[in-house]
């Protein structure tokens, strides 16, 4: 019985593989203790070529310092057997060398109460984000005139980063970030960032 049960779950598991590779996403399950329990086919192919993402003494950690920060400090709150919120974390993970990020949406795994004690399993899916990038920022650049890095820097701006955050990611200095959103302002006829990041999320949705 133990066999065939044993059987089924492990056919579960291949087709909710496939499922998650056809729709672009990687699956990866953590411990209470942060720790890698499960890599799916399509994760561990993503976490072997190191690209934004990896597993360093046993711990999923991604390239760039504030991303890395951001995806450390979501486990925690995931695995906190103390932490209330049951609601998934969604954040951005981006790539050296690389335009296009990944999108994380991390979600506790719930346990019985009585072993709740030693926090909770996260289940993370893993999105890249590379189909649809290259049309939204070709579209935004087209409509608006946009320059490569200005387009960069709305796209970090949708993700809700300070300026700190882009300058970061981007490799420049707050300052330049800040003469980036001046020029878009103006061409995106905007007065504010809010507005600014509204108009960019309409163009990315209406593909």
């Amino acid at each position: 019985m133990t066999q065939q049960t044993n059987q089924d779950n492990s056919w579960r598991v291949k087709m909710l593989e496939q499922g998650l590779a056809h729709l672009g996403q990687a699956l990866v399950i953590v411990s209470s203790r942060a720790e890698v329990l499960f890599a799916s086919n399509a994760a561990e192919t993503l976490l072997k070529n190191q690209y934004g993402l990896a597993v360093i003494n046993q711990q999923l950690t991604a390239e760039l310092v504030p991303d890395n920060a951001r995806l450390q400090n979501a486990i925690k709150m995931a695995t906190d057997a103390q932490h209330t919120q049951d609601n998934s974390i969604s954040i951005y993970v981006h790539r050296n060398q690389h335009p296009r990020p990944y999108y994380l949406s991390i979600s506790r795994m719930q346990k019985q109460e009585d072993e709740r004690r030693d926090g909770h399993s996260v289940l993370i899916l893993i999105k890249d984000l590379s189909l649809n990038y290259e049309f939204w920022t070709e579209r935004l650049s087209a409509e608006f005139g946009l320059s490569r890095r200005e387009v960069e820097c709305v796209v970090l701006l949708t993700e809700r980063r300070s300026t700190k955050e882009v300058s970061e990611v981007m490799g420049i200095s707050t300052e330049t970030v800040r003469q980036y959103i001046k020029n878009v302002f103006k061409k995106m006829d905007v007065q504010k960032q809010h507005e600014l990041v509204s108009l960019a999320l309409e163009y990315r949705r209406n593909r």
